[in-house]
């Protein structure tokens, strides 16, 4: 590790390969040294993120290695005025590194919870994976309203390494040990969110266990961190042509990374075509098209040409692209089309409802009418819509040559299993009822289990405090029954006072020119708090707050999600250990990291065994 090979410290990771039997050498004893240089030595490590080589800063690990460290070492250890008193020697192990670095880590989620100061939070929960991997990281954050009035989204943690396949328990167990470990009380929950897209209704719902049923007030609501058309898609991947169909089009994004041969063939054909082309195919979102419904668009609308370019770079192009092209073939079946055309049709019910939610300008009663508005398209589609997407597969097929599948034939499954003997399922029962229908519902169900009806109108109430023109959408009846949602925090008294305090506050803000040209709730809080209304008016504060905590409220610049993709960046270079989740947390809140003194992580350096005196 870093620190060990810079003072000469021999490190404890040994390599198993290529062992002989021979004397065994002469331990080399720990080195003496002074532990507050070599803590702010690792201070450094810390905050350049070097622990996962790239911090997202553009910078090459050598500039940041040899550059900046060279200048901090100047300013820290020979510049710095000496500490007052001896220097504190200590015996330095080869575990170091690791310790200094879980000691901040616990210190820092202390930090946040002093921040916190005992109020309200959120809680948001997600889990990443690295490609081709089974291993699978909880990521958990904490969403409250500091002493300032902005809205802040921390990381708590990230729980390494766990077996997916019965991890929900452990997960939940760990989550509940981080926030104890910070002093943090799930009876000040009062929002919880949880990406966890393709995960299964008993994983989802051991997880949202930890909070629901206990704590009436902790309301769920699907993130705005997370694109809801990949957890729509996600919800989906136990249909196993659909999986295939996302698969592949994963191998085509590469296709069009990798080899500039064939995507120059691509467009060449696309605008002999006729058709408007895309410029920017490598676009970066959830897929290297954009987002799986830009995806699919493009594939449905460029399908001939990715055909006829897939045959003619196939023959003269090196091994793994021909291996590329070849997998994409094997997957472009009847049953790829169906899906490619019915995933379409679906998503694009669902396409204004998904942009809403990325908006910065969040509209909730206009967010409210498209969910409603998407759940009633899907249900005419699900049950009116059969004959008229049947003859659409039939055109699109005879266009690109792809022969049809005849619906009255006995059903025969691509992959053969005990089930399938001795059945009298016809074609078209399984691409009707299993096919059609099903992902249909798998939509609504993933609707549902993401905006409930109490989320929703919960939304829907918070947005009546908005401040946009002139707080136009007031309503104090609606802001006194979004309160009656959280008894424990309004009583009957505390209503009363709370509608007087409504009446004052919009007579006094209306005519205060400092509230003026605002659009977010995050930016009225803010603004309470700056000219000491939030002291005028309490219990609309408090209101605020309780609106701010919600996770169906977009009002952060998206913080969570950012630190998400690093996450994911980092744990797909560097298999996720104590050591990557502990320096990726001190990364990512430096402000929490730079207010830990040496003073209070040297204690746990002395319960690690790192105390020898200086003789």
């Amino acid at each position: 590790m870093v620190l060990n090979e810079y003072w000469g410290i021999p490190s404890d990771e040994s390599d198993d390969s290529d062992v002989e039997m021979e004397e065994a050498p002469e331990v080399q004893p720990a080195k003496l040294l002074d532990v507050d240089k070599a803590i702010d030595f690792m201070r450094f490590v810390f905050k350049e993120g070097l622990a996962f080589l790239d911090n997202g800063s553009g910078r090459c690990l050598a500039d940041r290695m040899f550059v900046d460290l060279g200048g901090f070492m100047v300013d820290t250890i020979l510049e710095q005025p000496q500490r007052e008193g001896p220097c504190r020697m200590r015996m330095l192990k080869p575990s170091f590194e690791y310790d200094l670095a879980h000691a901040f880590a616990k210190e820092a989620r202390k930090g946040i919870a002093k921040e916190l100061q005992g109020d309200f939070f959120g809680i948001f929960v997600d889990m990443c994976s690295p490609p081709d991997t089974y291993k699978y990281y909880m990521v958990l954050f904490a969403r409250y309203v500091n002493c300032k009035g902005e809205v802040v989204e921390r990381l708590l943690g990230i729980v390494p390494d766990s077996d997916i396949s019965d991890s929900a328990p452990y997960l939940k167990a760990a989550a509940l040990s981080m926030l104890s470990e910070a002093g943090l009380s799930l009876q000040s929950v009062r929002g919880q969110s949880y990406g966890l897209a393709g995960y299964s209704d008993k994983f989802f719902n051991q997880l949202t266990s930890m909070v629901d049923g206990k704590y009436a007030s902790a309301y769920y609501g699907h993130p705005h961190v997370c694109p809801l058309h990949s957890h729509l898609v996600a919800a989906c991947y136990d249909q196993s042509e659909l999986f295939e169909l996302i698969r592949t089009f994963g191998v085509l994004s590469n296709l069009i990374q990798k080899s500039p041969q064939f995507t120059e063939k691509l467009c060449t054909l696309i605008q002999e075509k006729g058709v408007n082309l895309d410029h920017d195919l490598q676009k970066p979102g959830e897929t290297n098209w954009g987002s799986y419904y830009e995806a699919i668009e493009k594939f449905a609308l460029y399908t001939t040409p990715i055909c006829d370019a897939l045959d003619s770079v196939e023959e003269v192009s090196r091994d793994d692209v021909k291996f590329m092209v070849y997998k994409i073939n094997q997957g472009l079946t009847y049953d790829f089309f169906f899906g490619l055309l019915l995933m379409q049709d679906v998503l694009s019910v669902t396409n204004e409802l998904s942009l809403a939610l990325d908006r910065k300008g969040w509209d909730a009663e206009n967010f409210v009418a498209l969910l409603q508005d998407a759940r009633k398209q899907l249900q005419v589609m699900r049950d009116e819509g059969w004959t008229p997407f049947l003859n659409k597969v039939g055109m699109f097929c005879n266009d690109i040559d792809m022969p049809m599948v005849t619906m009255g034939e006995k059903f025969v499954p691509r992959r053969r299993s005990k089930d399938a003997e001795g059945t009298t399922k016809t074609y078209l029962d399984y691409y009707h009822v299993d096919f059609f229908q099903k992902v249909i519902n798998k939509q609504l169900k993933e609707l549902d289990r993401r905006f409930t009806k109490e989320s929703s109108e919960l939304c829907l109430l918070a947005s009546c405090l908005n401040p946009r023109n002139s707080f136009q959408s007031f309503d104090k009846d609606k802001l006194v029954k979004f309160a009656r949602f959280y008894p424990s925090e309004f009583s009957d008294s505390d209503t009363t006072t709370l509608e007087l305090q409504l009446e004052a506050f919009i007579r006094d803000v209306r005519s205060d020119t400092r509230f003026l040209e605002m659009d977010m709730l995050s930016s009225l809080s803010a603004r309470m708090v700056e000219t000491g209304k939030n002291i005028a008016y309490p219990l609309v504060y408090l209101l605020l707050k309780l609106a701010l905590i919600l996770p169906g409220t977009p009002a952060t610049a998206k913080t969570t999600s950012t630190a998400m993709k690093l996450i994911e960046n980092a744990i797909t270079r560097e298999p996720c250990n104590q050591w990557i989740s502990d320096c990726l947390l001190l990364f990512l809140e430096p402000d929490i990291f730079e207010s830990i003194t040496n003073d209070a992580v040297i204690p746990y350096l002395e319960a690690a065994g790192h105390t020898e005196p200086a003789a």
